[in-house]
């Protein structure tokens, strides 16, 4: 008697899925005798979480077999041929995760937007940033009271004072996180981002961006 558990758009590097999760709390309720998977990595690519589940299984007597790779866990060679498939599961995440790190460098390198949270002052046009004049107000207004007060939590109170508000942020998945008050570590990460004065940063070192700045970077540098 078969029952699918299947988990379409989730990704197999973490547990938190929902058909897995259904899947281990049958298993501790004594439903299941046998976990039969296309593939060891659509279970899990972490060895680490993967070690986990399998000691689950072995306490809960749940045999586990993978269908294309030919073994199962009933032997001491099929659990070997196990840890050595998911040993080259977990080093091709790993390589794919560095490969899109070095990607996403290299496109700051050369001054491009790679995504995130917009930062105020800026709205996203065509995968680049573009200046949002109202917005930018703002920016400039806390630069400015800064330099005269030299104190982030100054800058804080007084915008707050002149009802300024934080960026609305609006996630693909449709969820928006509202504008807030201004803190002081709010003000001092502004202050603090190259992205103002026409940079795009990676790690330490600035590049040029391909944004326009909306700083003077004279003033961005003394600030």
């Amino acid at each position: 008697l078969d029952e699918h558990y299947d988990d379409g758009g989730f990704t197999g590097a973490n547990l938190e899925r929902p058909a897995f999760q259904k899947l281990l709390s049958d298993i501790d309720a004594g439903r299941l005798d046998v976990v039969v998977v296309y593939k060891v990595d659509r279970l899990s690519r972490s060895l680490l979480d993967f070690a986990q589940v399998m000691d689950r299984f072995n306490r809960a007597k749940v045999a586990f077999v993978s269908v294309t790779q030919n073994f199962t866990t009933a032997d001491s060679i099929g659990k070997l041929t196990l840890n050595l498939l998911m040993s080259f599961a977990e080093f091709e995440r790993e390589m794919i995760a560095e490969r899109t790190r070095d990607k996403v460098a290299a496109a700051r390198r050369r001054g491009k937007w790679t995504g995130g949270s917009v930062p105020l002052g800026y709205e996203v046009v065509d995968h680049k940033l573009s200046v949002n004049p109202v917005e930018a107000v703002v920016v400039r207004e806390a630069f400015d009271l800064y330099l005269e007060y030299k104190s982030a939590l100054t800058v804080a109170q007084m915008l707050n004072a002149r009802r300024r508000s934080t960026k609305r942020h609006k996630a693909e998945n449709g969820n928006v996180r509202e504008t807030r008050a201004w803190t002081k570590d709010a003000v001092l990460r502004l202050l603090r981002s190259p992205l103002y004065a026409g940079y795009m940063s990676t790690g330490e070192d600035l590049h040029e961006g391909e944004h326009e700045g909306i700083l003077d970077r004279d003033l961005f540098h003394r600030v």
